[in-house]
């Protein structure tokens, strides 16, 4: 048998007989048949099955198709956004984004962009920390809007601050961003003064750490809270296929080679809701790598206040350029500060300008094409970044022996954290 590839294109000659197959997000287009393997992030489908990252990368790879997905329903839906909006003056209402782990992040992501662009008070709020100190929350003399992002809208913390909410608000609102439509938050908590629009179903995965579950939250959440601007979004959703084809086709080979660096752990940086994505980098390369390979996280500008020092180790350095050139002078500067300062550290950007725009000191960049739709939402670029860096974790944890599909047992670190024992008082 004779196999080689072409991008994402291989041509298999088993006993004479040419087999083709090109995968793009996990679809086949199988010329003839017989004894043809899917390729995922670069790996053929039964490596990743016998090192148990199978369904890790196929969850990654098929994000795009998804987001295309969900746009297009939330703009079927905009007459029941739109009338969800106008029962109530959103202007004057306080606005909490609760979650926890990836799901508060990626509110904390969508936080920023409600406050810069559409002017809202709005806060992220931990449902970890809610649920300890609800009354600083809620006995306030205004309206809240309280939206809940999660994956399984079962989590006992992520039930509880519904419920505390329901309880204590004398104008409570309820906005659900969850990944399945079966959850004890919808089955139990829904009532004629909560927006629900149901994600695609291939959005919750089954692998354990969260791939769609992070970058499909925020999106849904941006998309409705701007939906006078959903065709931004429904654009977005085009030519973010493209720029995943080229990802997962021409910039796969580098990401393998910086995971097979004799790094010990990762430290990641950025700004404003790229800091966010930082945090989330930490919480991926922990999760996927079971511990194995730690991580931390900054800002672009807090980083050369001591937490730069990390570098004096071998780490692997993320720095995530803002796709806004002001902003990016910062993160520019910072990642060109560490490239050469002679450091134990591997650095490694990703950005939307051209290596000469932002004369980059650094062997690895990962350069993205900066479409007019970035420009108008750069929080957009969190999403394209995020499979750059879901990717490369996978290979790490692939590189380390442990299965990124299921990196900890189910007694120690379950899917669903369903551990949290509520106390009322």
């Amino acid at each position: 048998m004779t196999s080689y590839s072409i991008g994402k294109l291989r041509k298999t000659i088993i006993g004479g007989v040419l087999l083709t197959k090109l995968t793009c997000w996990g679809k086949l287009d199988v010329r003839t048949t017989g004894g043809i393997s899917m390729e995922y992030l670069g790996l053929d489908e039964t490596v990743l099955k016998e090192k148990g990252g199978y369904f890790a990368a196929t969850e990654i790879e098929r994000q795009p198709q998804l987001w295309k997905e969900l746009v297009q329903q939330v703009k079927e839906n905009t007459t029941k956004i739109e009338s969800f909006f106008n029962d109530f003056d959103l202007n004057n209402t306080k606005i909490y984004l609760v979650g926890a782990g990836s799901s508060a992040l990626a509110a904390s992501i969508v936080e920023n962009t409600l406050k810069k662009n559409l002017n809202l008070d709005v806060e992220t709020v931990y449902s970890t920390k809610l649920i300890l100190q609800p009354e600083v929350y809620f006995n306030i003399d205004q309206p809240i809007l309280m939206v809940s992002f999660g994956s399984s809208g079962s989590t006992p913390e992520s039930v509880e601050a519904v419920r505390l909410a329901q309880a204590m608000c004398k104008d409570l609102k309820q906005m659900f961003v969850l990944c399945v439509d079966n959850g004890i938050l919808v089955n139990e908590y829904m009532n004629d003064k909560t927006l629900y629009i149901p994600l695609p179903k291939n959005t919750k995965g089954k692998s354990f750490a969260a791939t769609a579950e992070f970058t499909c939250l925020i999106l849904q959440a941006l998309a409705i809270f701007d939906i006078k601007h959903i065709d931004d979004y429904i654009e977005f959703g085009h030519i973010a296929q493209g720029q995943a084809s080229d990802i997962f086709k021409n910039k796969m080979s580098m990401i393998q080679e910086i995971a097979s660096l004799d790094t010990i752990s990762m430290t990641t940086v950025g700004s404003l809701e790229f800091e966010h994505l930082a945090a989330e980098t930490a919480l991926k390369a922990v999760e996927l790598t079971g511990g194995k390979f730690l991580s931390n996280f900054n800002s672009s500008i807090e980083y050369r206040h001591g937490p730069k020092l990390i570098m004096n180790s071998p780490v692997l350095c993320m720095h995530y350029l803002y796709p806004d050139m002001y902003v990016s002078n910062y993160d520019i500067d910072m990642m060109n500060e560490v490239a050469t300062d002679r450091l134990k550290g591997i650095v490694v950007g990703i950005g939307f300008h051209t290596p000469k725009e932002c004369d980059v000191q650094t062997k690895y960049y990962f350069q993205l094409k900066k479409e007019e739709v970035i420009n108008y939402h750069p929080v957009l670029g969190v999403l394209l970044y995020a499979l750059i860096m879901q990717s490369l974790i996978v290979h790490i944890s692939l590189k380390h022996g442990v299965k990124a599909d299921w990196p900890s047992t189910d007694d120690q670190v379950p899917k669903v954290a369903n551990r949290v024992k509520i106390y009322t008082k």
